[in-house]
């Protein structure tokens, strides 16, 4: 469902209804949120290992052209 449908909708409801709609929606954002950061969610060890990989990885140069990365980041985000 698009944003101006919701918006739409939202508008033809009865004004003594709008404050059960807007709990509603602030639900349905937070969990939202909580879905998509789920993946971020990790224990410190798990951190520490990725962080410890990762910057063994920039010493010995296994790295990704800069450029490559942020074509990816735009993929991802766009």
């Amino acid at each position: 469902m698009s944003y101006e449908t919701v918006i739409d909708q939202v508008k033809s409801l009865p004004e003594s209804s709008l404050e059960d709609v807007s709990k509603y929606i602030e639900f349905l954002l937070y969990q939202q949120e909580k879905y998509s950061m789920a993946s971020l969610v990790e224990s410190d060890e798990v951190f520490n290992q990725k962080m410890e990989q990762g910057y063994s990885d920039a010493i010995e140069g296994r790295g990704r052209p800069l450029d490559e990365v942020f074509a990816d980041l735009k993929k991802q985000f766009a």
